[in-house]
C-alpha cells in the first residue's frame, strides 16, 4: 500500500518567547488563511490519521455509490 507524500514546504516556522504570542499568531494565521485552506488542512489530517494510524488505503475515504437506482414501492 503506497503511503502518500505530503509537501509541507509552504508551512511557516516562527519562534516565540511565550505561549500567548504563539497562540495569538496561530489564531491570526488561521483567520487569514480562509475557508478553503482550513478545509484542505483538515482533510490532510484526516488522510494522515487514516493511513498512518489505521493503516488503511486513502481511497477508502472516497464516497461510495453502492446503490445506483432506488425506486419507491407503490402502496
Amino acid at each position: 500500500m503506497p503511503i502518500p507524500t505530503t509537501d509541507r514546504s509552504h508551512w511557516v516556522v516562527k519562534k516565540f518567547t511565550c505561549f500567548e504570542k504563539s497562540r495569538a499568531y496561530r489564531i491570526q494565521q488561521w483567520q487569514d488563511a480562509g475557508a478553503a485552506a482550513r478545509h484542505k488542512a483538515a482533510w490532510e489530517l484526516v488522510e494522515d490519521y487514516w493511513v498512518d494510524k489505521k493503516g488503511k488505503h486513502p481511497d477508502e475515504l472516497r464516497l461510495q455509490r453502492s446503490i445506483t437506482f432506488f425506486k419507491r414501492g407503490e402502496g
